[in-house]
């Protein structure tokens, strides 16, 4: 078995996305541009389980730890404002 841990990526969102489809992990989100609301969703819509949600002022780091929160259906982002999201 190998011992590299999966690769994680990245995505600048400002609007309504799905970030992937299928099971996936939720790593950090940071804050840039402009401050909002966030809402992670299980899910490949704006629906369903929610994972995480906060007011993000400018500059919010957020770290899930090594392991991240696992999701089983996708990762869907619903936000005002900017933020990168780092996923698996």
């Amino acid at each position: 078995m190998s011992m590299i841990a999966p690769k994680i990526s990245y995505q600048s969102v400002s609007t309504g996305t799905n970030l992937k489809s299928g099971p996936a992990g939720l790593y950090y989100i940071i804050s840039t541009v402009t401050g909002g609301a966030i809402t992670v969703y299980d899910n490949t819509a704006a629906s369903g389980t929610i994972l995480f949600t906060k007011t993000l002022a400018v500059g919010d780091v957020i770290h899930f730890g090594g392991l991240g929160i696992a999701a089983k259906s996708g990762l869907y982002v619903s936000i005002t404002g900017t933020a990168v999201i780092g996923y698996v």
